[in-house]
């Protein structure tokens, strides 16, 4: 996964950025001291927030690590599709719910939430499927400043930074991904179709979150989102994947 600076990070180096080019007009040498500690905290702020966006995001969620002693067939699924291609296998974290649905966080490492719903209801080919995608997006290298802008929406240039997603081009580009992983379109179509019937509202899930989700959290899969078309537009992209 690429590393690039967050919106937030940005943000907080320029404000002490700012604070300490004020305090070098005004007050000369020592200005230039106040310059470099106000970008070094503004620095520390910006990693800060950043290292704390997955655990937040998963304690809101109220998701659990998943031992490999309880989720044999996740991990197995995990560390082989991680083996074939050449990826540190993530952190595995699961969701109480019957609904079908998962998510990938970043930061500090990559995460991946999947319901319990999921797990019971798919065969081991759909959840190959399902794990692709998600590993598909541990390597985006928006990955961090997705879980940023999904966890503090709220901070200043974090909204605005978000729009950039609100494109149904990613989420078709993921799925791509990893039927390219697997070599079975199949799979994920069969793993959409089941996740969907299911139901995949997720509640403990902010609005802000929705980026993180193969399928809306909040919605009707059949229905179009910002982030996510309508799951029969997907089935017919990977028909011809």
């Amino acid at each position: 996964m690429i590393r690039r600076v967050t919106p937030v990070t940005a943000l907080a180096v320029a404000a002490g950025l700012v604070v300490g080019l004020l305090c070098i007009v005004v007050i000369g040498a020592i200005g230039a001291v106040v310059l470099a500690v106000g970008v070094g905290a503004g620095l520390a702020l910006g990693l800060r927030i950043e290292l704390g966006a997955a655990p937040r995001m998963l304690r809101t969620l109220g998701a659990t690590s998943a031992p490999v002693d309880r989720y044999p067939r996740l991990h197995n699924t995990v560390d082989g599709l991680c083996l074939a291609q050449g990826i540190e296998p993530p952190d595995l974290y699961v969701l109480d719910l019957g609904v079908g649905n998962a998510a990938t966080l970043g930061s500090p490492r990559p995460a991946l939430v999947l319901t319990r719903g999921a797990l019971e209801a798919l065969e081991v080919v759909e959840l190959e499927g399902l794990v692709a995608h998600l590993l598909a997006r541990t390597r985006d290298g928006d990955l961090v400043h997705r879980s940023v802008a999904a966890t503090f929406a709220g901070l200043p240039g974090v909204r605005r930074a978000a729009r950039r997603w609100a494109n149904h081009d990613h989420t078709v580009g993921f799925d791509q991904e990893a039927v390219a992983m697997t070599r079975y379109p199949p799979g994920l179509q069969r793993a959409l179709q089941a996740l969907a019937a299911l139901g995949t509202d997720v509640p403990a899930a902010p609005t802000s979150s929705a980026h993180l989700w193969v399928l809306p959290p909040g919605g009707t899969p059949s229905q179009a989102t910002d982030f996510h078309p309508d799951v029969d537009l997907r089935l017919a992209a990977l028909e011809e994947a």
